[in-house]
């Protein structure tokens, strides 16, 4: 087996440095033969003569051209190393890369991005999307050059990528590198994950028959009977409406730059808020999605009201939204209207507070690096060329959005079929108290809040809770879900202040409580 471990970065971000610390490491002698493939000429050289295996060779690639499948294969014939260290040059799409199919034993192992601290911010903003993507499918991001700002530096990292490593101090680094390429304790590694599957493999199937067990008895079985029906219906409906939204919003983040929107909300002055509700209701995107999408409109000039209103608009009433929700609700139209009515009215109320409180772009962007949603597709779509690499990348967003929001939809789903069955009814039974309208549309908002359910897909647990929610507190659920939830308030933190953010959010429950208090006073006595 060949492990090929890629180090990219851009200029002066230390990875010929890396690279030379590990080849005067003692485990590296456990090698047989190591090629270095390195794609750019930096500051500093690499001394193989001070390397503790002497059977390392370098090799050049100055052209991207070159990096293909025939070169691995020429190398695999005429060296067959066990260990291939690539310094990939930090101009060149990661995807190149990624994309080689490789000879048989050669495996891609880990991606290493190597940091200057002091110029991080610099290149993030101004390389486009070919720093953020190669942060997105880094395995460890190492800085160099830190003086302070460590959590803004790891905050921007997480942003793009939750689940890399980030380190600071060559003490982590060794110890990274050592479990990597220190045969043996990579062995003893590898020994340790394949026993703790087994542990966890075990303990799942005893569970699973524990459960089946207790659960077999009729006290149990109607219970667990009804949960499992309410579940599989409603994932059977959403499943569909999400892939749909999926490829739609991958085929817009593709195909529909931020210029041309920035044109069509500053062409007329004076209509911006019609404009963003119009674009909004046309633009299918992911709830998470927009996000991002409003941050960069915001910092090329469109007026943070507009901005806003777009922003809450568009996941809320936008075409495959509101099939779903005629999907959702069959002979029942008046739903679809309310969704599209309220929405618009809630994202209205916002946009004009924050033109009433003079709120300024200026005033409330982070001024960090732009953060991606939480299903990791928008804000830094992988570069594409030509009609094929934009099909490409349409696939490849739309696949990420399906898997990153599925799992919010599995979870909502199932959260729902338990609350349902468990809901003490009699707390909003009445039809007499205050109480009775309140109590429903806090908690349907909370509900919307925790489960951050995809806005294409949401109206399918909403009808669902029909059999315990009154409906005003439903249409609460659908409507304000897409617009405020626990995701989407994290990616507004990662983009604009906190201040702005807590504010907004404050604006938005308020709003949208006594909406559907109204809502829910002009519905009493009333037959949906």
């Amino acid at each position: 087996m060949t492990k090929i471990e890629v180090f990219c970065g851009f200029l002066e971000s230390g990875k010929t440095t890396q690279i030379q610390h590990i080849l005067e490491q003692n485990y590296i002698e456990s090698y047989e033969k190591i090629l270095i493939l390195q794609c750019e000429d930096g500051e500093a050289e690499l001394c193989l003569s001070t390397a503790k295996n002497k059977n390392v060779l370098l090799k050049q690639i100055n052209q991207k051209e070159k990096l293909c499948y025939e070169l691995f294969h020429k190398i695999k014939s005429e060296l067959n190393p066990d260990l291939i260290l690539i310094e990939y040059n930090g101009t060149w799409p990661i995807e190149i890369l990624l994309s080689l199919p490789m000879p048989k034993n050669f495996k891609m192992d880990q991606i290493f991005f190597c940091a200057n601290a002091s110029t991080f911010d610099f290149y993030i903003k101004n390389t486009g999307g070919l720093m953020a993507n190669q942060l997105s499918n880094a395995d460890a991001v190492l800085f160099n050059r830190v003086s302070e700002n460590t959590k803004l530096l790891k905050s921007a990292i997480q942003n793009l990528n939750r689940s890399t490593f980030v380190s600071f101090n060559e003490g982590t680094e060794d110890s990274l590198f050592k479990g990597l390429f220190d045969p043996e304790i990579s062995k003893r590694n590898r020994n340790q994950q394949k026993g703790y599957h087994l542990i966890f493999s075990a303990l799942l199937v005893c569970t699973c028959i524990l459960f089946a067990v207790i659960f077999h008895s009729s006290q149990f079985s109607a219970f667990i009977q009804s949960i499992n029906m309410i579940f599989i219906g409603i994932l059977m409906q959403a499943v569909p409406f999400l892939l749909i939204g999926a490829f739609v919003s991958a085929l817009l983040q593709v195909f529909l730059p931020d210029e041309t929107l920035v044109k069509l909300f500053t062409a007329h002055k004076w209509l911006g808020f019609p404009i963003a509700m119009i674009l909004g209701f046309f633009l299918p995107v992911c709830d998470c999605g927009i996000v991002p999408i409003a941050s960069r409109l915001t910092q090329k000039g469109v007026p943070l009201p507009e901005t806003m209103v777009f922003m809450l608009a568009a996941p809320a009433i936008n075409p495959i939204t509101i099939l779903s929700t005629l999907y959702a609700f069959p002979g029942q139209p008046q739903y679809v209207l309310y969704r599209i009515g309220i929405g618009l009215l809630i994202s209205l109320i916002a946009g004009l507070t924050l033109r009433l409180t003079h709120q300024e772009a200026s005033l409330v962007l982070s001024g960090g690096s732009p953060a991606t949603c939480s299903c990791g597709t928008v804000g830094s779509p992988p570069p594409h060329s030509g009609k094929l690499g934009k099909i490409e990348s349409v696939f490849m967003i739309a696949g990420q959005e399906f898997l990153g929001m599925g799992r919010y939809v599995i979870v909502g789903s199932l959260l729902c079929t338990i609350l349902q069955q468990m809901m003490p009814t009699f707390l909003f039974q009445s039809t007499d108290t205050v109480m009775a309208m309140i109590v429903p549309i806090l908690l349907m908002l909370l509900a919307a809040f925790f489960m951050s359910v995809c806005s294409t897909s949401n109206a399918f647990i909403g009808r669902s809770f029909l059999n315990v929610f009154p409906p005003a507190a439903v249409i609460a659920f659908i409507v304000m879900g897409p617009m405020l939830d626990l995701s989407n308030l994290f990616l507004l933190g990662a983009n604009f202040k906190k201040q702005f953010v807590v504010r907004f959010a404050g604006i938005l429950f308020v709003t949208g409580f006594f909406v559907f208090l109204l809502l829910s006073l002009f519905l009493k006595g009333e037959a949906l």
